[in-house]
């Protein structure tokens, strides 16, 4: 294992960081979503979880700003996304804003993160579909993950397939959350929660393949474990409000 590790130290070594991040995301999660009261993102040790763990797709969106074409829109699209939920969430906790963006941070980021999700998995999905060589930067080891049999499930779907449908699936709960009628909203809530829960899971396994089996790590799968870790964290909270309601 140490062997297919050190065919690409660095970029293996920045997947074991997301992996323990994944690890530890989905755990606190699981345990604050059934147990206790709803947390408060400005004030709880779990809403630092967002800018601490975003910052670690920043070298992955940075590898890819270095690729030629539409992926660098794409990359620089995601560069944003994760950069703003490092410092909106750090001006809330620690500053005082009246912008309507960065009170309503949190609503807005999911709206933001599955948008970025959806370019990254699009992208993946069309690669996946079309057979085409994968957009890479300096780090390498896309076309090694994206060429190997952990691509597709069970041998005919691709990963990236089911990232899409996930990051749509969520955006639909967000839209139901947020404009549906209200006794679909706490259910969206739970729905979505349970699909960033399977998505933070599910990347949990992919991402723990790269470095241990493959030997190479695509950053393009980085980003969108990075961003599934954002929406676990964000939408925890309404979770643990619907489930206190059924409780109730």
């Amino acid at each position: 294992m140490l062997d297919i590790f050190m065919r690409s130290p660095l970029p293996n070594t920045l997947a074991v960081l997301v992996l323990l991040a994944l690890i530890i995301t989905w755990f606190t999660s699981v345990v604050l979503a059934l147990n206790g009261k709803p947390e408060n993102l400005d004030t709880s040790w779990f809403g630092k979880l967002l800018p601490a763990f975003s910052i670690l797709g920043i070298p992955a969106a940075v590898d890819l700003l270095q690729t030629q074409g539409v992926t660098v829109l794409f990359a620089a699209v995601v560069s944003i996304v994760l950069l703003l939920n490092v410092v909106v969430p750090i001006i809330k906790i620690y500053g005082k804003s009246t912008l309507p963006l960065v009170q309503d941070w949190y609503k807005w980021s999911v709206l933001l993160s599955c948008i970025a999700g959806l370019m990254v998995a699009g992208y993946l999905t069309f690669i996946e579909s079309t057979g085409g060589p994968v957009a890479c930067g300096p780090s390498g080891g896309c076309d090694a993950v994206q060429n190997s049999r952990y691509a597709t499930l069970f041998g005919f779907l691709p990963v990236g397939i089911l990232g899409l449908a996930g990051y749509i699936a969520i955006l639909a709960g967000w839209i139901t959350l947020q404009y549906g009628p209200r006794p679909l909203q706490k259910l969206a809530s739970i729905v979505i929660w349970a699909l960033c829960i399977f998505g933070v899971l599910f990347s949990a396994y992919l991402t723990f393949l790269e470095p241990f089996v493959i030997g190479a790590t695509c950053m393009w799968c980085i980003l969108s474990a990075v961003l599934m870790i954002d929406l676990l964290v964000i939408t925890t909270p309404g979770a643990q409000k619907s489930f206190a309601i059924s409780e109730d």
